[in-house]
């Protein structure tokens, strides 16, 4: 459901309406089941309320079903995919779960533009990669 090139989902999602854009795009999932976008807006919404293992799952949908309907930028598809699992990873309190959500990326998109980030934060969770992030002054 597209109203003025932005789908009502969409619209929802802006406002923080997670619940109403689910609703609205499980609606639009109904009717063009090989559409990429809904799923992508549900997992969007998902993610908003903090289940990122479902949004994980839609944005799998999505990035399947993106391959034929070719609606989405898939740069943000990817990085919005790694966010929901590196999220649902950092959550986990145990440790090879979330090395397991992470190692999902890597059978989704095995060419994705963040295949070595899964590969480093599993590490880090394992404690086998120290983080190096260092934030700098505008003045460095």
């Amino acid at each position: 459901m597209t109203q003025y090139g932005v789908s009502f989902a969409a619209k929802l999602i802006e406002k923080g309406e997670f619940v109403e854009a689910i609703g609205a795009a499980d609606k639009a999932i109904a009717l063009a089941e090989e559409d990429s976008e809904p799923r992508f807006e549900r997992a969007l919404a998902l993610a908003g309320m903090g289940q990122y293992l479902d949004a994980a799952t839609d944005f799998e949908q999505a990035i399947a079903l993106e391959v034929s309907s070719q609606m989405l930028d898939t740069d943000i598809l990817d990085d919005s995919y790694f966010d929901a699992l590196l999220s649902a990873a950092r959550g986990e309190s145990n440790i090879a779960d979330g090395v397991k959500h992470l190692e999902r990326y890597a059978k989704t998109l095995p060419e994705g533009r963040h295949a070595q980030d899964s590969i480093d934060w599993a590490k880090r969770l394992r404690g086998e990669l120290k983080s190096e992030f260092v934030k700098r002054s505008l003045d460095d």
